[in-house]
């Protein structure tokens, strides 16, 4: 068994708490030229912004973005797109309004969002302040944010032709990200998951990443012994079932990844995901967590 395709997540995992990808880390992943061992980001994100990150480190590469819902490959050709069915965001929106939550909507045309400007203005300071390193600088990230988004009162105000892929909510009490959760257990066509414990995010339930991830996989005609996986948080859970052959958590994971994970190592702040690639794909195979 060896390690032919590394899947890897971006927030908390490739990417450090200030939202960098580190030399190490860019280095780990050019020298897994050398190996033929593929590099795969899977992410929440979407396309265009976990692209930037990668080109701007100079890293070419595939691409399973809004958790499972769109899967490209490293020439940017969509393979395939899985949108949540109207009935399903009617659900969502419901749910969400019965919690008094407002919701960030990524679609085929951009970023939707039904709070107020001023209140994402707020909210993206407190999430941005940690990562800035100015007054200025985090003025110009807020701004450059919110003119991606296009502001409404509910998804009825979509235009016609735009397509939801994933619904988000941020910002909110930890107790009630598990009410919403047991809520939407009763919608088994839809996916809920957590990049952190103050965000729920809504997919269609076969728009998961380790789903898109067998998917890509087999078509690279690649066994899932030979993937290794790179994951810190609940939405990343789909990555770490036993098919896998190398399930890696991050020291920073939630509780429910590393318990589920083969193996573990270092932490974003501490370049795990090279130090994962050098031990795991490079160096002495540790053994398997029992």
């Amino acid at each position: 068994m060896s390690i032919r395709l590394i899947a890897s997540d971006m927030d908390g995992t490739l990417l450090n708490p200030k939202a960098r990808i580190s030399e190490a880390n860019i280095e780990a992943i050019r020298k897994l030229e050398q190996t033929g061992t593929e590099f795969l980001i899977c992410t929440g994100r979407e396309y265009h912004d976990a692209k930037a990150f990668m080109e701007a480190a100079g890293i070419t590469c595939g691409y399973i973005c809004l958790s499972g819902a769109a899967v490209y490959d490293k020439t940017g050709q969509a393979h395939k797109k899985i949108p949540l069915t109207p009935e399903n965001a009617a659900d969502v929106e419901r749910i969400f309004n019965s919690y008094s939550i407002t919701m960030d909507i990524l679609t085929s045309h951009g970023r939707y969002s039904t709070s107020s400007r001023e209140q994402k203005a707020k909210s993206v300071s407190s999430f941005l302040s940690r990562r800035t390193s100015s007054a200025a600088e985090l003025e110009q990230s807020i701004r450059q944010y919110l003119d991606t988004v296009t502001f409404i009162e509910s998804l009825e105000s979509l235009p016609e032709h735009v397509t939801v892929f994933k619904v988000c909510g941020n910002d909110i009490l930890s107790e009630t990200v598990m009410e919403m959760k047991e809520a939407f257990s009763h919608h088994p066509e839809l996916a809920a998951a957590s990049s952190f414990p103050t965000n729920i995010e809504l997919t269609n339930a076969d728009a998961q990443k380790g789903i898109a991830l067998k998917a890509y996989a087999d078509l690279r005609g690649i066994s899932l012994d030979d993937v290794m996986t790179l994951g810190d948080s609940d939405n990343d859970s789909s990555m770490f079932t036993p098919e896998f052959g190398w399930t890696v958590a991050m020291a920073n994971a939630m509780p429910c990844i590393r318990d589920a994970a083969k193996y573990h190592t270092k932490s974003n702040e501490e370049d795990g995901v090279a130090w994962a690639i050098e031990q795991f794909v490079f160096g002495q195979k540790p053994e398997k967590r029992s």
